[in-house]
């Protein structure tokens, strides 16, 4: 009895030792910063600066209060954000949170949010886990009046102060190791997470407000006449999280390409690397005439429907993306006639999740009710997470395609699953393809990915995209060309410069180019050297488009060695 009494007497002070209980608190919000300390790139000085900024802010912080724990209950929006940082390090492994992926959070459909948590579930344990203890144990302090002694309040501020002091004295000294440079907003946590929100808050209002401060643009394009009569049809696809690594076309040793590769007049294009890792930003991009380098530009600006209607185009925009307010639906939105597959009932019943055949489907319709010259964009659901449910059950040819949690353990039912959505997505550019031949014009069809995507390749385990450091698997997409006889009759010039070009370097910021090119639509926003099937098409230093809208060259993005060899491997100029 005597034991058991003095067991609860210990755990009795445990909990109720106000001095513990505030160290308790420290710990618990210094673990990021812990995991910062050994994958950021910096210096020495620079890491230190890691650990005594943090660990002087929290404490000077605590010691402000008399009870720690009503502060620790104030704080939980912080630790709100810790634990997302965490999810960010199991997703990532490095890395504070980018500006993009708080836009990610308020941009990404509900159904792909479920489709992610469900195979987040150890990170979730994790946080549940680390950051519910100190919520209710800050609960009960507060409730006891468990209070702090100002005199030790006073030790611990002047602890926390000297912390500070020298975190400030050793970023005299600290640099990147990859730029050289240090910047507290960019490097230090958690003052570059609230600076990205920040960021992130700025951005995401002034997309609310495009379609004010873009409406009187005008490219003021018109169309070279054309030596022929024939109908002239201009689609483009953007693909989701296309990497050619996993495509057959590319060197892929899978046969997960049975159709295309039978296809005449295909042009591959084995160099083409995204100017950014994020769907909101990278087919804005792909759909305007800015690119990394301007891409502020973009806010005053209208997208690629609004220089083909002004070339007498007749515009039609086809998505299978859920509609969430950026700049995509924006965009999309210009063009004369929108459709989108999500707010529809799909006629085979895959809702909420269509297959990307419907865009077919009404493609067709839409060149049968419309005259004249058409330009269609098709953004198809491709492969984008999660993979087993962006394909039928008769693609399911890989085998097995079951993806139960994101882990490594199962990164051959990711593979295998992610095969299966390229196999799909093959049969829907195929079908693509032959609607266009049916139709006897004079057609050019372009297909470009917005990113690519890692699926636990090397020993970093990384997976997904739209990490604030790009991979290669993140960074390299697949992009091809097809014409129709017609349009090769009418354009060989074309037709040989995109043979000549075809496996030079590129970026996603030459589709606009190529797209207006193939249409001979004329702009003062035209940039000749930036289209694929122009003879004066140049090799140009290739750039990324950073969280914070900053246009960098790839080997400024602190890519590790692996990626440098992978892009080696496969002839990437980066």
């Amino acid at each position: 009895m005597d034991n058991l009494n003095k067991s609860k007497k210990f755990h009795r002070g445990l909990f109720h030792n106000p001095k513990l209980l505030f160290w308790f608190y420290i710990l618990v919000n210094m673990v990021p910063s812990l995991y910062f300390f050994f994958t950021e790139p910096l210096n020495l000085a620079g890491k230190l600066v890691i650990i005594f900024f943090a660990f002087g802010l929290y404490v000077s912080g605590f010691s402000l209060f008399k009870n720690p724990g009503k502060w620790q209950v104030f704080f939980f929006p912080v630790l709100f954000l810790h634990a997302f940082q965490i999810v960010l390090f199991y997703l990532f492994g490095r890395d504070v949170i980018a500006a993009n992926m708080f836009l990610n959070v308020v941009t990404t459909n509900s159904s792909e949010v479920n489709e992610l948590l469900g195979a987040l579930l150890p990170s979730i344990f994790l946080v549940v886990f680390l950051y519910l203890p100190p919520t209710v144990l800050g609960v009960l302090q507060w409730r006891n009046k468990n209070i702090l002694a100002k005199s030790y309040r006073s030790r611990t501020l002047k602890l926390g102060l000297i912390s500070l002091s020298l975190a400030l004295i050793f970023s005299l000294f600290s640099k990147d190791q990859n730029t050289g440079k240090f910047a507290y907003h960019k490097d230090i946590y958690p003052i570059n997470l609230f600076y990205n929100l920040g960021f992130a808050t700025q951005k995401f209002y002034k997309i609310r407000n495009y379609p004010e401060t873009a409406k009187d643009f005008t490219f003021k394009a018109s169309r070279e006449k054309n030596s022929t009569t024939h109908r002239k049809i201009i689609v483009m696809v953007v693909g989701e999280t296309s990497r050619p690594d996993n495509w057959e076309l590319f060197g892929y040793e899978r046969n997960n390409n049975p159709k295309l590769k039978k296809e005449e007049n295909l042009i591959l294009y084995k160099d083409a690397l995204t100017q950014s890792n994020v769907t909101h930003e990278s087919v804005p991009i792909i759909l305007s005439g800015v690119g990394a380098e301007n891409f502020k530009d973009l806010y005053h600006q209208k997208g690629i429907f609004q220089a083909f209607k002004e070339a007498g185009f007749t515009t039609i925009s086809l998505s299978n993306q859920a509609e969430n307010s950026s700049f995509i639906e924006h965009i999309y939105k210009q063009a004369d006639i929108y459709k989108n597959l999500k707010a529809m009932d799909s006629r085979t019943g895959f809702a909420p999740n269509p297959p990307d055949e419907e865009l077919t489907f009404l493609m067709e319709e839409m060149i049968e009710q419309q005259q004249g010259d058409l330009f269609i964009l098709l953004h198809s659901y491709g492969s984008h997470f999660n993979y087993m449910d962006r394909y039928p059950k008769e693609f399911k040819k890989f085998q097995p395609d079951k993806v139960t949690n994101v882990s490594k353990k199962q990164k051959q039912e990711m593979v295998n699953a992610y095969d299966n959505s390229i196999l799909y997505t093959d049969y829907f550019l195929a079908k693509t393809i032959k609607v266009l031949k049916q139709t006897e014009a004079s057609s050019f069809l372009f297909f470009s990915s917005d990113h690519g995507e890692d699926i636990f390749d090397d020993k970093r385990g990384k997976f997904l995209h739209a990490s604030p450091t790009p991979t290669y698997y993140q960074l390299r997409i697949a992009a091809l060309s097809w014409f129709s006889e017609k349009y090769q009759a009418e354009h060989p010039e074309k037709i040989q410069s995109a043979l000549k070009n075809k496996d030079k370097p590129t970026s996603t910021n030459m589709v606009f180019h190529t797209l207006l090119d193939a249409a001979n639509i004329s702009t003062p926003y035209f940039k000749k050297e930036l289209s694929l099937i122009n003879e004066d098409f140049k090799i140009d230093k290739r750039l990324f488009l950073t969280d914070h809208e900053e246009a960098i060259p790839y080997l400024q993005l602190n890519l590790r060695k692996v990626d440098l060899q992978m892009l080696d491997q496969n002839n990437i100029q980066p």
